[in-house]
């Protein structure tokens, strides 16, 4: 019986050269995906969060965290008006 984490020589295995190769290991910040502009959602408040997000690119990772927590809070309390 083989283990869940044998793997044959070139199967795809811990061996693979994708794994060691540094291209596979990490993505460069400016090459990174980013999304376009998002659609209006006709929520106002949704909008507000959305419009938040547009410039976090530019923005050094290590302050996302607050800018998220932000967004987080301003959705909740538009949540929160709505159930009145």
């Amino acid at each position: 019986m083989s283990e869940l984490n044998d793997h044959p020589e070139g199967a795809g295995g811990p061996q693979s050269a994708e794994l060691q190769s540094p291209e596979s290991q990490s993505v460069e910040p400016h090459d990174a995906p980013w999304p376009d502009d998002a659609a209006p959602t006709g929520d106002a408040a949704v909008d507000s969060a959305v419009e938040q997000l547009a410039g976090i690119s530019a923005v050094p990772v290590a302050e996302h965290s607050g800018i998220y927590a932000e967004i987080h809070d301003s959705l909740l309390a538009a949540l929160d008006a709505d159930e009145r």
